[in-house]
């Protein structure tokens, strides 16, 4: 049995194929974690981080995971995210929500900079 439903949480773009990307690394996140993945947006798509979170406790969850596919602390990590969660929480006491680390500056990020550097100078 699960312990957490989770929700990965882009930006999201006016761009469709921008977001794509969420999709896919929620997918590849999900086979990871060998449990469904919901990915949801902060802008420009759905579902919203509100409607994906209402739709878990729709559907019974009594725990929630977020964690933003997010490079820094910005106003969306700092404040944004926070304060739509300090909302749902309101209205649902009942269920914990539980707020991740952003990517940040971790040797994993910084490894594949590097790669991406190599792969474009021996091109």
């Amino acid at each position: 049995m699960k312990s957490a439903e989770i929700v990965l949480l882009g930006h999201g773009s006016r761009r469709a194929e921008a977001n794509q990307g969420l999709l896919e690394v929620a997918k590849k996140v999900s086979l990871l974690m060998d449990q469904p993945v919901t990915p949801a947006y902060m802008a420009h798509d759905h579902p919203s981080l509100p409607e994906a979170v209402e739709e878990k406790i729709r559907n019974g969850a009594l725990k929630i995971v977020i964690m933003p596919l997010f490079l820094f602390r910005g106003v969306h990590v700092t404040v944004d995210i926070h304060e739509e969660l300090r909302e749902i929480r309101e209205q649902h006491p009942n269920v914990e929500i539980v707020f991740t680390k952003e990517l940040g500056a971790d040797d994993g990020i910084a490894n594949l900079a590097s790669l991406r550097i190599k792969e474009a100078v021996n091109e």
